[in-house]
């Protein structure tokens, strides 16, 4: 790997620059000329340009730069830019390390601004902006990364605050103090291209290093990227790699690629289904859609569409490609793209006096319904199997099936969990911890029926035969309307009465009577690993964990309204009727 210096050589520069390059060497020149126009002393700073395999003469023009600050050029076999970084970074000397592309023209004072902000601070890892420049060629790409950094900049403008994983990244225009690659590592050789950056991002993240956004640093994008190479080049690899990141890091397992399989409207999951089932790559497909609207990208309408058609090809080239790193589309969808249908009772019993109004599902109806799952290939599984999956994509059932009963009334315990056990299925019951052995004193407030609530005894006999118990607050009162000191103790205290209980930790939690806001949510996430709403739907890799879905069965559902509600979770001709009623009221009127 020959090196080729040029003076003048500080032997002490404070800031290096890091550009990994493959056959631009016009870009790259263009590029360095910024670089060189910095207005810091020209012995503050170094750059190092690695040179990965061109064959387009970029070590030859380099040769004959005089620049006013140290250049060094190290050439190596074609191998990626994660290598070449890595090879680029082993030589550097400055206690400040700045990433660059060979396509990002500097403002005169982005290198002053990563060093002031690195001053008297402890390491971290500084990024600023770069937006797409105008000097870029008008094509669909530069459209497509255009309008993505307008949309991350529209929305850091409203909420300042970083996040992860969407700014857990090393791209270009990121300094990083020396010291945090020395002690974490650089960028992962595994991965050479597409995602390298968020993978070197979040690994440091996880670390607890800190992030630092510069928006005055700015350096601009100049895309010199073919648009066919974003859907050809670009999406296969993204699509790969972004499966091996989500292996990688289980953290990122619900913000990946793969993850979005299961969402979204029927026709797109269909659509992804059937590209990835092709019997041959269909990038010359996508590519042969999109060629009339980059041609006629002048055009709003033709840009506009574009962009979008350029999107859905990545998109669904994305899917296929993880389907076949990972074997087919099922295997794929058993590790990322489940969905479970949980579904909610409350009070299970005989009498229909005494009962739950609307809550309360007769106990010979109960077993016709779980008879009917059960013929149908329904697999009940535990919360701890759902989180299980979640976190490390833990097997699970084809069908999985999450059964839950509110309130922990002693019918549950006489009537439904029996049932259960007979079908060789589970649930998950959800206790008011200050009331187990007494009554449920929230409904008696406002004059229902007193219902008798579990013993201590029958929840402990119960969780050894497989069932599954979760927090349900001490005393089932409104969470939105309680202190914070209060909240606490709900929260907090229900967990701690029942794991004493049970003899270990309880990890599910249901809001009472479906109610919450971010201040409950976020009390809740510290304590519980999930936690169910009374909002319906079904739930996936991407549903928040503290904003579980749960779909209601109503006393007089007929059994294909079961199959609906476990299939999509909802009742469509219920969601029909009340979506329609006030158009149709609006019509009579």
């Amino acid at each position: 790997m020959p090196g080729l210096p040029f003076l003048p050589m500080s032997s002490n520069p404070r800031i290096s620059v890091v550009i990994a390059t493959n056959n631009r060497r016009k870009m790259l020149l263009r590029s360095l000329q910024t670089i060189f126009e910095q207005d810091i002393a020209p012995e503050l700073y170094e750059v190092i340009v690695v040179v990965d395999g061109s064959t387009d003469g970029t070590a030859e023009a380099l040769r004959e730069l005089r620049p006013p600050c140290a250049l060094r050029v190290l050439e190596r076999p074609h191998g990626g830019i994660s290598p070449a970084r890595n090879d680029g970074i082993r030589a550097t000397r400055g206690e400040i390390i700045l990433i660059l592309d060979d396509d990002i023209l500097c403002e005169p004072d982005v290198l002053r601004q990563h060093l002031a902000a690195h001053e008297n601070s402890r390491p971290q890892v500084v990024f600023g902006p770069f937006p797409v420049s105008p000097e870029s060629p008008m094509t669909l790409a530069a459209d497509c990364l255009r309008q993505g950094a307008e949309e991350w900049l529209d929305s850091f403008a409203k909420d300042p605050r970083l996040r992860w994983p969407r700014d857990a990244a090393v791209e270009p225009n990121t300094s990083i103090h020396r010291t945090v690659l020395h002690e974490f590592g650089a960028f992962d050789e595994s991965i050479p291209y597409q995602r390298e950056d968020s993978e070197i991002g979040m690994r440091l993240w996880k670390k607890g290093v800190p992030f630092r956004y510069l928006p005055t640093a700015v350096a601009h994008h100049v895309v010199v990227k073919k648009t066919w190479d974003m859907v050809s080049r670009d999406a296969p690899l993204f699509g790969k790699n972004d499966l091996r990141l989500a292996r990688k890091i289980p953290e990122y397992r619900p913000f990946s690629v793969p993850a979005r399989m299961a969402q979204g409207p029927w026709g797109m999951r269909a659509l992804r289904r059937f590209v990835a089932a092709l019997p041959f790559s269909p990038t010359s497909l996508f590519c042969g859609l999109i060629w009339p609207f980059e041609k006629l990208r002048r055009f709003e309408f033709f840009r506009r569409w574009g962009v979008k058609l350029l999107k859905y090809g990545s998109s669904a080239v994305y899917f296929r490609s993880a389907a076949r790193a990972v074997g087919s589309w099922s295997e794929l969808r058993h590790e990322f793209g489940m969905r479970l249908p949980v579904f909610m009772y409350h009070h299970i019993g005989e009498n229909p006096r005494v009962c739950v109004s609307g809550l309360s599902i007769p106990a010979d109806v109960f077993e016709r319904q779980i008879r009917w799952l059960a013929r149908h290939g329904y697999t009940t599984i535990r919360v701890t199997d759902w989180a299980a999956w979640i976190r490390e994509g833990k097997p699970l059932p084809e069908k999985p099936l999450l059964l839950t009963f509110d309130d922990a009334y002693a019918d549950t315990a006489r009537y439904a969990l029996p049932v259960l056990q007979r079908y060789g299925f589970s649930g998950v019951v959800f206790v008011v911890t200050s009331l187990i052995g007494q009554t449920n004193a929230w409904d008696e407030a406002v004059g229902r029926p007193s219902l008798r609530i579990m013993t201590a005894e029958e929840i402990r006999h119960w969780a050894r035969h497989g069932m599954e118990f979760g927090a349900h607050t001490r005393t089932h009162p409104d969470l939105t309307q309680v202190s914070p000191q209060q909240l606490e103790e709900e929260i907090a205290g229900s967990s701690a009465d029942l794991g004493e209980l049970l003899q270990a930790r309880v990890t599910s939690f249901a809001y009472p009577y479906g109610f919450f806001n971010a201040a409950v949510q976020q009390a809740v996430s510290k304590v519980f690993d999930l936690s169910f709403t009374t909002e319906e739907g079904l739930n996936t890799l991407g549903t928040d964990p503290h904003g579980q879905f749960r779909v209601p069965v109503w006393p007089k559902d007929p059994l294909v309204k079961l199959g609906w509600r476990a299939r999509l979770g909802y009742d469509p001709v219920l969601r029909l009727r009340t979506r329609f009623r006030p158009w149709v009221r609006h019509l009579i009127i």
